[in-house]
This record gives structure tokens, sequence and C-alpha cells, in this order.
């Protein structure tokens, strides 16, 4: 089983103060990780031991370029997963989040600069032992949405989150079969619905529509993720596992 484990190895987290990106942290290190969780926001204070918070932006493709040179020339990391989440204040927002303009700031927020860093990473890391790269996309990259779980609430999911999503995923697999044959693999998490203070409608709309009756916790998407980086995965590229709670084996 100690494959499973991640002593000795650096890895960064981008979104690593959001709901996933936080849970992604706590069991990389875990399972004995350094890693170096990158946000947006200010650093907490009292980190946990073996976090190096470190204050970025990611929302662009340069910044992402950018990030990836700094923290490999500081830190020669062995694993890179993307879970950061940038968008724009409409968001979400019924008949607002499909416009073009939206569209286009959120794919380049969302996914080409997540698409930027997954290569650059992937380069690094080729250029020394080999590594792992760990996209956080979505199960709407994989099935469309079920708009009946909406019904009744404000909430919505925009078109471009499936265009985003599932190009994020299709750009995983390209990095796994570029990068292969210089010891770095790709692979995606594809969660389904973390709870999140959701309208009580919503949740059980939703539980209704799993196999196994409830929304996901956050802390339940670290673990395959901390698989995907570790030597237990050592055959594993290209793939997307969703942790969805059987959203879409139904």
């Amino acid at each position: 089983m100690n494959s499973f484990r991640l002593d000795g190895a650096t890895i960064v987290v981008t979104g690593g103060q959001g709901q996933i990106g936080a849970a992604i942290v706590r069991a990389a290190v875990s399972a004995g990780a350094t890693v170096v969780a990158v946000d947006s926001r200010s650093p907490p204070a009292g980190a946990m031991l073996n976090i190096v918070a470190v204050e970025a932006d990611v929302s662009t493709p340069a910044a992402a370029a950018q990030l990836v040179d700094r923290l490999d020339a500081a830190h020669s990391f062995v694993g890179w997963v993307n879970a950061a989440y940038p968008r724009t204040n409409d968001w979400g927002r019924r008949g607002v989040g499909d416009s073009a303009a939206s569209w286009s700031q959120n794919v380049d927020m969302q996914m080409t600069a997540a698409c930027v860093a997954s290569e650059r990473a992937a380069a690094k890391m080729a250029d020394r032992t080999g590594g792992s790269v760990v996209n956080i996309a979505s199960i709407y990259g994989m099935v469309a949405p079920d708009f009946g779980i909406y019904e009744g609430t404000a909430m919505t999911t925009p078109a471009a989150y499936a265009a985003i999503k599932g190009g994020l995923i299709a750009h995983t697999r390209y990095v796994a079969s570029y990068f292969g044959r210089r010891g770095v693999r790709a692979n995606v998490v594809a969660p389904g619905g973390v709870a999140a203070a959701q309208s009580e409608t919503f949740v059980a709309a939703y539980a209704r529509r799993t196999a196994l009756g409830r929304m996901a916790r956050a802390d339940e998407i670290g673990p395959p993720v901390v698989f995907l980086l570790s030597a237990a995965s050592s055959y594993v590229t290209g793939a997307v596992i969703p942790v969805d709670g059987g959203w879409t084996a139904i």
C-alpha cells in the first residue's frame, strides 16, 4: 500500500482555498506530500504543516504560464492539480451566462488557462523525472445536464460550463498522449455535485438522480486525486474518473 503514498513529493494545487481544492490539499498532505496551495486570496493564518501557501492569479493564460515557471524554479514539483474555478460575476445567472462576451471570458479563465498550465507543467516535469497532471472537470463534461434538478430553484448551469469541462477532458487526453513517452501522466477527476449549502429543493432533486441518493462531500474528491498523483496509478493516463455517486451510471 506504500504506492498510494506521496512521501517526499511536492504537489501544486491551484484553487487551494476553494472547497474542492482545499480538500485535495488536505488529502495530499495526509498522504505525505508537501503541497504548494495556490489561490487568488491571501493565505490563511495558521496553515497546516507541509503546506506552502502562494497568492497568485491563474485566471488568464499568461498568468498561468508565469506561475508554472515561478513554481518550477522554486519547488521542482512532481504533480500539478488544476482545481481553480475563476469565473465572471454573471456566471450561472439565468439568461445571462450564455452571452457571447461571458462565454469567451469564462472559456479563457476556466479552460484555456488550465490547459496552458497543464501543458507547461507537464513539459517541466518531463524535463526532470516525470510526474502527474490532474485536472478537475465535471460530469457535465461527460454527459448533458439534467435540467429537471433545477426546477423550482434560481439555479441553472451555463452552456459554457459543459463546453469548458468537455474541452478540459479532451485536452487532458492530448497531454497524456503527447507527454506519455516522457514519463508524464495526465488524468481527469470529474466530480458530480458537491454539497455547498444549496437550496433544499435542489439537494432533494439531485439526491433522487444519483445511485447513492445524495450529493458528494468535498472530502470525497481528494482521495481519487491522490491516487492519480501516486505510483498506485502508474499505468493510468488519459483517464476520466467520475466521482459522482453513480450519476453517470444511471
